[in-house]
């Protein structure tokens, strides 16, 4: 089992990679020069300065000998005319006609809640199958750990020209079962807590990013503001849309996984997590929106939410990069209790691949190029998957989005990113996630009695599952 220590190893890389690293400096959402602006970059770059001290304390990386090697292939050649992509969105075939235009390919977009089904059904198969497809976190292991998919060796792609660069919990994500890495990922998914700045100072007090993590500080401290705010607003305002908000920040910090030895585990944190969503629910701390519905990404434009917790990404599904959005320049990030992480996207090639020369050239395009990478920091805002061009970026005093009036978040999402420990993870976690999720939903509302009968119903479900 990987250890939150084991991921600090790759602080020391951080330091030394963010000396030699340059970064571009304003981004097309430049930087302001209101007040705002500057408590934010000056709380941001003290976050980041506080995670490259701890590197220091690190005199180990990751290296290629922390995953197993197969011989890189050598006669890597296309055997068709064109590469055929599998996604759910349109997300990565833009990427790849930005970083790999030259590279001959078509697409094939299915909707995300048919995706897996689809591709379950052309790999087993073998018809109309894709030389390459993405999968997000939620279901990427359950491919990577199964024979249809290729090793990054067979593609060409060796070890060297990427290990030291990346988050490790990313390649160890990418791994099957004998510990070959099978995926790349051109982003890391670090994640804080977006606030609304005018509602921080309305009801908190403040909208200093350091002080307002202070209202955060552990779950007490989260159910005592969550009340605060709630009764200063006569229920206007809630700290979160949903209970089921902060639901990564604690299947993240569990000890062990859903399953151990067969068995399903409920860790001490999921109990933690049943007693803070029913408390949430009960005292109607919460709009009760359910995440991904119209109320709940609306609630980021109402002005009637206090937070969201999540990763970058999330600011592009909530609108809060969108001008016409009336809250547009009044977010702020900051920590919360625990680091967490939430989603990402990992390429692989299939077994059927007879594309392998292109596929390789959008995988190091995409994922292991720093000139494209650091693009993308540029123009998109992501926390792309390379230590040295995020440290740098961290510490960028002239980088700042405008979404978040003029904040540089990556001091406190490199913080974050450092901590993550995926050591929990299965290839099976979507599926019981939904199950957990269903449970939880049942016992909030009260169809079921007592957390000990909510953890019998999800005993049942998983075994339904047979995946005990």
């Amino acid at each position: 089992m990987k250890t939150k220590k084991i991921i600090a190893l790759m602080l020391s890389l951080a330091l030394v990679l963010g000396v030699v690293a340059s970064c571009a400096g304003s981004t097309s959402e430049s930087s302001s020069e209101d007040t705002t602006a500057s408590t934010a970059a000056s709380a941001a770059a003290s976050v980041a300065e506080s995670a490259t001290d701890a590197s220091a304390a690190s005199t180990e990386a990751v290296t290629a000998s922390d995953f197993t090697e197969r011989t890189v292939a050598t006669d890597v050649a296309d055997e068709g005319d064109e590469v055929v992509i599998y996604g759910w969105n349109d997300e990565f075939p833009g990427l790849v006609n930005t970083y790999a235009p030259d590279v001959a390919h078509t697409e094939v977009i299915t909707e995300s809640n048919s995706y897996q089904a689809k591709l379950d059904q052309v790999l087993a198969s073998g018809e109309d199958a894709p030389d390459m497809f993405v999968c997000d976190a939620d279901y990427a292991s359950k491919y990577m750990s199964s024979d249809n998919t290729i090793a990054v060796n067979d593609l060409g792609i060796a070890y060297s020209e990427f290990v030291n660069e990346m988050y490790k919990y990313t390649m160890v994500w990418a791994t099957d079962d004998n510990n070959v890495i099978k995926g790349l990922a051109w982003q890391a998914c670090p994640c804080g807590v977006y606030y609304e700045r005018s509602l921080a100072e309305q009801y908190l007090g403040t909208q200093d990013p350091a002080e307002v993590a202070d209202f955060f500080a552990d779950w007490d401290t989260f159910m005592n503001t969550a009340r605060d705010v709630n009764e200063k607003s006569d229920g206007k305002v809630k700290v979160v849309s949903d209970y089921s908000d902060v639901f990564r920040a604690y299947l993240n910090t569990r000890s062990e996984g859903w399953i151990t030895d067969g068995q399903l585990t409920i860790d001490p944190v999921i109990e933690d997590y049943f007693d803070m969503a029913k408390a949430l629910y009960d005292e109607d701390l919460t709009f009760q929106t359910g995440q991904w519905t119209d109320a709940w990404t609306g609630n980021a434009a109402n002005k009637s939410t206090l937070t969201y917790w999540g990763p970058m990404w999330l600011s592009w599904s909530l609108n809060l990069r969108d001008e016409a959005n009336p809250t547009f320049g009044d977010w702020g990030i900051t920590s919360g209790p625990t680091s967490f992480y939430w989603g990402g996207t990992w390429m692989m090639a299939s077994k059927y691949c007879d594309m392998k020369a292109s596929v390789a050239t959008i995988m190091r395009n995409i994922a292991i190029d720093k000139t494209n990478l650091q693009d993308m920091i540029d123009t998109n805002g992501e926390f792309v998957n390379n230590i040295s061009l995020m440290t740098a970026v961290a510490n960028d005093t002239t980088f700042g989005l405008d979404f978040l009036g003029g904040e540089n978040p990556y001091g406190i999402l490199l913080d974050t990113a450092i901590n993550i420990d995926n050591s929990t993870v299965s290839k099976d976690d979507q599926a019981i996630n939904d199950a957990f999720n269903t449970v939880v939903a049942s016992y909030c509302s009260g169809d079921i009695s007592s957390v000990a009968d909510a953890e019998a119903q999800f005993q049942s479900a998983v075994e339904d599952l047979g995946l005990l």
